[in-house]
């Protein structure tokens, strides 16, 4: 037996004292960290705004996607995000990152055009010269009735890559949409959100005698044990 654990403890200790061994046990922290910093980070990152124009002939849209494209609301949606993503998140670091993405998502700058006694043609030749002329970045045309089945917004940009502007431009369209149509259905909105909200599931786990025990703080109670058997065994046997 003692012969058995002498060629344990030998091959352990040569598996732990290796350097790459070390070295993981060590960074593992860091970049574990390193995954809660990083998006703090990216949002953190402010590009230039988009110049865009917004033409709504039918005068029933355009405020609407303008108030979903402030600073604000965008920020909102963002800090959403970030919680419905991560929600094991300690408390001041969601607000630190929704800071950041109200910085970072706060890139449309609005430029008033008339359209009216100007046709289709004429206003995508007047467009197209702005965003030629540097003058905008983007234009989007929202259709005469949007409640039609064939209604579709034209959205046109001269940054192909912004993705996340695009994004956020499409979700504050689909908002600002759907609000209009239950205002015109007199419907609250209020109160739709309120019957949508989502219920708060308290789960746990039980031991072999039936009581509830905590997962998550016996995991990362493990974690840290484990971590510092690893970290001081080597030099406990020097």
């Amino acid at each position: 037996m003692r012969k058995f654990l002498a060629v344990v403890k030998h091959e352990y200790k040569k598996i732990v004292l290796k350097w790459t061994f070390l070295l993981g046990t060590l960074l593992f922290p860091v970049i574990g960290a390193g995954f809660a910093v990083v998006p703090a980070l990216i949002f953190s990152i402010k590009g230039e705004p988009t110049r865009i124009v917004i033409v709504d002939r039918s005068n029933r849209i355009g405020m609407r996607i303008r108030e979903n494209l402030s600073p604000e609301k965008i920020a909102a949606r963002s800090d959403q995000m970030v919680k419905d993503a991560v929600k094991e998140m300690p408390v001041a670091q969601p607000g630190q990152m929704n800071q950041s993405a109200m910085q970072s998502a706060a890139s449309f700058v609005f430029v008033d055009y008339n359209a009216y006694g100007r046709s289709s043609d004429d206003v995508y030749l007047d467009l197209n010269e702005m965003v030629v002329g540097n003058k905008i970045d983007a234009y989007l045309i929202a259709p005469s009735d949007i409640d039609s089945k064939d209604a579709s917004f034209e959205f046109r940009s001269r940054k192909a890559g912004d993705f996340i502007a695009g994004d956020i431009l499409r979700d504050a369209i689909n908002d600002a949409v759907r609000s209009q149509r239950l205002a015109d259905a007199n419907i609250s909105e209020t109160s739709v959100m309120e019957l949508s909200r989502r219920v708060t599931i308290d789960s746990k786990s039980l031991d072999d005698k039936g009581r509830e025990k905590d997962s998550d703080m016996l995991l990362a109670a493990s974690f840290v044990i484990g971590l510092m058997i690893h970290i001081t065994l080597p030099f406990m046997d020097k």
